[in-house]
């Protein structure tokens, strides 16, 4: 069984302020020129310091709660007191133990450490909640409760080593906004000034398509790819890249999240607005928490319009698993990823045709 990790991406809490800290130039510079000129300072200010001040995740240590315990399978490949006939890995029945903390605050911002040094920490995030996990043949009560709280005193020491650089980033914030503001709006009426002795059109006639306010334009796509991320280097990214190349539009994580972006909105946005989901069934697939949560929205899609949301994608994966998960999937029509992706795609785009 594979686990998730807390803090184990390779940027740190500094490339996520860095990172914010241009998307704020750029939201700034997005904006039209009407608004900066006809709202007041104040307003500018608090809508952009809203969208991108980062709030660092606090725990709530009075609401820590043990889940069910599940039966999986332990390697025990490496239990010296046993023989084995035949390289590993080698399985036996075991019980996973879990418990999980509610917090407030940005999920996102578990992903990142305070350096590239920081070593990760076995856990996971399920919505406003961390999941913590300790898998034993023969799990010890007292053993699985010190190593629970271990951990936990681990995340809040992370949590409180990153707090500075993020409270540093809400403080300058205001000021940021403020100025930056306050530089496009005298720009603007600068430029307003500059006059060439003509006598002055007629609004109607001055407006240019430039100036003239867009729709607020959504984008949609073809095709929402599912996938573990143990997954991607195999089948996921060089699948993405095919159908890209053939001209299908895809929500792809890696295409479409940046730094400090709220995963569960952006995966919801991207459910909402996808005309099929490929899902890559895999082992991993089904021992992790966010595919499956992404597979429900497609499941609930289905069950809502009647129509066909699912295309399945079967990645190491056998009938006898999947019939354990859900058998209404082990029925399906799949495609397999030892067909190769070239073949997987052609399946793709004939269903996308139709």
């Amino acid at each position: 069984m594979r686990e998730d990790f807390l803090f184990g991406e390779q940027a740190t809490i500094h490339d996520v302020v860095e990172h914010q800290r241009k998307k704020v130039h750029q939201a700034l510079e997005d904006l039209p020129p009407q608004k900066i000129r006809a709202s007041p300072l104040e307003v500018v200010t608090a809508e952009i310091v809203d969208r991108f001040r980062l709030d660092i995740p606090v725990l709530d240590r009075e609401a820590v709660v043990q889940l069910p315990n599940e039966e999986v399978d332990i390697d025990v490949s490496h239990d010296w007191t046993r023989v084995f006939r035949t390289p590993g890995p080698h399985y036996a029945k075991g019980t996973a133990l879990r418990i999980a903390i509610s917090f407030k605050g940005e999920p996102g911002l578990f992903r990142y450490g305070s350096s590239p040094l920081n070593s990760p920490i076995p856990g996971e995030i399920r919505d406003d909640r961390i999941v913590l996990t300790y898998s034993a043949e023969r799990p010890d009560a007292t053993t699985a409760r010190a190593e629970f709280d271990n951990r936990i005193g681990r995340i809040e020491s992370m949590l409180q080593m990153v707090r500075g650089p993020l409270d540093e980033w809400n403080r300058q914030l205001p000021a940021l906004v403020e100025s930056r503001s306050q530089q496009r709006h005298a720009k603007l009426e600068r430029d307003q000034g500059v006059t060439l002795g003509y006598p002055l059109a007629p609004e109607k006639i001055a407006a240019t398509p430039a100036e003239r306010p867009k729709e607020h334009q959504v984008q949609h796509y073809n095709l929402f790819l599912s996938h573990a991320s143990e997954d991607k280097e195999a089948i996921a990214r060089p699948l993405y890249s095919a159908l890209v190349i053939a001209g299908v539009s895809v929500w792809f994580d890696e295409a479409v999240l940046e730094l400090g972006d709220s995963l569960r909105r952006k995966i919801d946005e991207g459910l909402a607005r996808c005309q099929y989901g490929v899902v890559i069934l895999s082992p991993r697939f089904l021992a992790k928490h966010w595919p499956q949560r992404e597979l429900d929205g497609l499941v609930a899609r289905e069950t809502a319009s009647g129509e066909k949301a699912i295309l399945p994608i079967w990645h190491e994966l056998d009938r006898e698993t999947l019939l354990r998960y859900s058998p209404t999937l082990a029925d399906r029509l799949a495609g397999r990823s030892e067909e190769g992706v070239s073949a997987l795609v052609e399946k793709i785009l004939r269903v996308l045709r139709k």
